[in-house]
């Protein structure tokens, strides 16, 4: 079996489960899921030095040009000396993705009819307020599509939704079941724990009216 195949069906496994947690109400699964300021510690997301960093080693040194134009010993791209004790932790916010405008790490959401979610604390939140004001949900995927292209991995499918609100005050009974069909991009990422989510966006998809083919019809 081929590394691309392999990473497929791996993708294929990560997108499930996170309907399957949704439809469990597992939120603590759902947090497992998305990707995680650790999971990019290492500047990859796959355990091991960046492609940049190993273009970089190889890059050939001339010592001599070095000591010539100041920039020997331990200095940055510009000249100026290398600040060791500064490791760049200072620059990340409480969800450890740094600034929401530049952290090209961030993970972000968009659930249908509501604004962009950026930052892991915000979307978290979300799928908490969604799980406590739904008392069903079930999910019927469609039309799945899974491409890989090195470390990020992207999901097109169409989400056939089943759900039900809070039951009645003096029943037992579940509350109106809804059908609902959304189309959903879900982007993963290549981490040491398996692929994680970093961005999920859906959007409803627009039933057709009666009035648009009537207007069609001969007269």
């Amino acid at each position: 079996m081929t590394r691309a195949r392999t990473d497929i069906e791996q993708v294929e496994r990560a997108n499930t489960a996170f309907y399957e947690a949704l439809e469990r109400g597992d939120f603590d699964a759902v947090t497992d899921l998305w990707l995680d300021p650790a999971d990019l510690a290492d500047g990859t997301g796959s355990g091991g030095p960046s492609s940049l960093t190993n273009a970089l080693s190889r890059l050939p040194v001339d010592l001599e040009d070095d000591e010539d134009s100041g920039t020997a010993g331990a200095t940055g791209a510009t000249g100026a000396p290398a600040d060791d004790s500064d490791d760049g932790a200072d620059d990340f916010g409480d969800d450890g993705f740094g600034d929401e405008t530049e952290g090209a790490a961030a993970i972000s959401c968009v659930h249908p009819g509501w604004p962009v979610l950026t930052g892991r604390g915000e979307v978290l939140r979300s799928y908490a307020l969604i799980m406590a004001n739904t008392e069903y949900i079930q999910f019927f995927l469609t039309d799945v599509r899974v491409s890989v292209a090195a470390d990020t991995a992207l999901v097109t499918c169409t989400e056939n939704i089943l759900s039900g609100g809070p039951a009645p005050r003096d029943g037992d009974e579940l509350g109106p079941l809804v059908g609902q069909l959304v189309v959903a991009t879900n982007v993963f990422r290549r981490t040491c724990d398996g692929w994680k989510l970093w961005s999920h966006h859906a959007s409803p998809v627009l039933a057709e009216s009666g009035d648009d083919e009537d207007d069609e019809t001969p007269s």
